[in-house]
């Protein structure tokens, strides 16, 4: 499966909406001295001035004009200098046109109001804004000068000032390292970069999987004897995608500051996730605008970030990530959500801001540049495939965007930072927007008949997934998707019409039942004709897509195996085949692999139509076969 890089906006033709006579794009975004020649007479362009496509305009160089096309629900991007009408100047593929929500441009209407923009000062000094800015003031917590004299009240009242102030000290000591922390971290920035070169990049394995075979009505009965087969190679990786791993947090608690009511009316920006409007604290004076690439005017960028100005955003962040339940890999989707949105997709302010927020989260990040963008590296507990990764002090960094070739990195590094894991533990809590639904059934058990619909934001998450694997080993890239739990909405439209009809069954007439229902209940297709190259499914991809492989087969029998009858799964590799395998408590049936504790696993095979539990496609009987235990 190509790494595939979430698209928030979608760039598109000036031509296609923008009417040359129209007076409806409202300037809301200026940096620098920009200027509008208009009847002959030239002057400076302000911030809520009305332009048209025609409007003559001149960049200089280092500066950059947001309009907005509130009609057409379009943000345009000028960043590249010249002198022409708006049209000529979006000719230019440099320059972007963006779609917006409307519930952002709400947003950007109302920051329109705020007296406290002013644009010179904001984006071209970060000293001035650093200094302004420090002075806001925190939420600390404190107690009233109400002391009762004599009695346990009194008593009391002290040991709560005192343990104020105590805490208050301690919040201050955490405050005051995480301010040398960042401190010392951007004059590292200062320093020279060095020159890195890419490594090769990981492939994605590629298995011409075998066809589906249809048993034969007519099988030897001896089929279901147990029979003993080696198995080549056994993958259990301490249970390590079953442990939920506490996510990485920041270098020390993040005070909130105080915001007077005048500001909370502009403070809170939408933006979207996956279909998800989600909010934070964040307006347009918090933009920058970082110009020309150097390695001091990205310092002096991430010194603006790191006031206690962006404390409230940050602490807003982190509570998104624990509400709505993301994992590693979602956050960082999120927080690339956020910063596109705010700064502009493919920008380079938009990669600083992504950078800071995730580095001060407690992920393990380097900046690094071409001399033309910045980007941005992050460190992974796995090997992720079709992306050329950076060794770092032997430590692989994965660029978030396409890159090739030699690049400048910043070993600037924060105390405590963690690796990104791909491990999904649970889905992530996302806005449903159900499909058309689906109806599943058994052809040997046909009161095995299930109906559902399928989250399509879930679905569009997963869409963006990077395969990955764990210490270069290829089979263990099927764990990760194996070991995803079912999303909640599924298992409650799923499991208890399962669990009725599997009611009373012992187990092992209760997996025949399922695996003759993932058997006969789907379709087959190979990934190159359908993706254009392998793409391993989630179980609830299964179930939503039209068409399904081997491997997609065997995780989805695998999960609802696990889930309706508590037993034990594997899944087996052979050449250009993946089946899957169940402990039954009361020992094997038929085929079975032992495991070097003395485990047996059942062979059920979701490709082997028709076949029962126990037996195995011939050809499978002379191939090496690898055990993938399951948690």
């Amino acid at each position: 499966m190509k790494y595939v890089k979430i698209a928030i906006c979608i760039f598109v033709s000036s031509f296609l909406f923008l009417p040359v006579s129209a007076q409806d794009l409202v300037a809301y975004h200026i940096v620098g001295n920009i200027t509008r020649t208009k009847s002959g007479i030239t002057d400076l362009l302000t911030m809520n001035m009305h332009l048209d496509a025609a409007t003559e305009i001149n960049i200089p160089y280092g500066c950059k004009l947001e309009l907005l096309d509130e009609a057409s629900s379009k943000r345009i991007i000028l960043s590249q200098p010249g002198c022409g009408s708006i049209s000529a100047h979006l000719r230019n593929d440099k320059n972007s046109v963006l779609s917006l929500s409307k519930c952002y441009i709400t947003y950007i209407k109302k920051q329109m109001q705020n007296k406290g923009l002013v644009s010179k000062q904001r984006y071209t000094d970060f000293a001035s804004v650093t200094r302004e800015i420090d002075s806001v003031k925190v939420t600390t917590s404190s107690s009233e000068d109400t002391y009762i004299e004599g009695g346990i009240d009194a008593t009391i009242e002290q040991m709560n000032k005192e343990f104020d102030s105590f805490t208050g000290q301690i919040n201050d000591d955490f405050d005051s390292f995480r301010e040398q922390c960042n401190k010392d971290y951007i004059e590292f920035m200062r320093r020279p970069w060095c020159l890195f070169e890419q490594e090769e990049a990981m492939e994605n394995p590629h298995d011409d999987f075998i066809k589906p075979v249809i048993a034969p009505n007519k099988r030897p009965k001896n089929n279901l004897m147990a029979k003993k087969r080696q198995i080549k190679k056994e993958i259990k990786h301490n249970d390590q995608s079953g442990k939920s791993k506490a996510q990485p947090n920041p270098i020390g608690p993040i005070q909130e500051i105080e915001e007077a009511d005048q500001e909370m009316d502009f403070c809170k920006m939408p933006f979207e996730f996956y279909g998800t409007e989600l909010i934070v604290r964040l307006d347009e004076t918090r933009r920058i605008n970082i110009g020309e690439i150097n390695y001091n005017r990205v310092a002096d960028a991430l010194q603006h970030f790191t006031t206690k100005a962006y404390n409230n955003l940050l602490i807003d962040c982190l509570r998104i990530r624990k509400e709505r339940k993301l994992c590693d890999w979602a956050y960082f989707l999120m927080l690339k959500s956020l910063s596109d949105q705010f700064c502009g997709e493919g920008t380079n302010e938009a990669t600083l801001l992504l950078g800071f927020l995730y580095s001060q989260s407690g992920y393990k990040m380097r900046f690094a540049t071409d001399n033309k963008r910045i980007y941005m590296l992050v460190a992974s507990d796995h090997i992720i495939y079709g992306r050329g990764p950076y060794s770092i002090n032997n430590e692989l960094f994965y660029p978030t965007e396409d890159i090739s070739g030699s690049i400048y990195i910043c070993e600037a590094s924060l105390p405590n930072e963690k690796t990104l894991s791909l491990y999904i533990h649970e889905q992530p809590v996302l806005e449903e927007d159900y499909d058309d639904g689906h109806e599943i059934s058994s052809n040997k058990y046909p009161e095995i008949k299930i109906k559902f619909r399928v989250n399509k934001n879930l679905m569009k998450f997963y869409d963006n997934y990077p395969s990955s694997c764990i210490d270069g080993n290829f089979m263990t890239r099927w764990m990760m998707y194996a070991n995803t739990p079912m999303d909640p909405s599924i298992k409650k439209q799923l499991y208890p019409v399962l669990q009725d009809k599997l009611k009373g069954l012992s187990e092992e007439e209760s997996v025949k039942r399922l695996l003759n229902f993932v058997q006969t209940g789907f379709k087959y297709g190979y990934d190159d004709s359908i993706w254009g190259g392998d793409r391993a499914f989630f179980a609830e991809e299964t179930l939503h897509y039209p068409y399904c492989d081997c491997e997609d087969r065997s995780i989805l029998f695998t999960r609802l195996v696990r889930d309706l009858l508590e037993l034990d799964c594997a899944l087996i590799y052979y050449p250009k085949h993946l089946a899957a395998a169940v402990k039954f408590t009361n020992g094997p049936v038929g085929t079975y692999y032992k495991t070097k504790d003395g485990e047996e696993y059942t062979i059920c095979d979701p490709t082997y139509i028709n076949a029962s539990i126990g037996e195995e496609i011939p050809d499978m009987q002379y191939e090496d076969a690898n055990l993938i235990i399951l948690r």
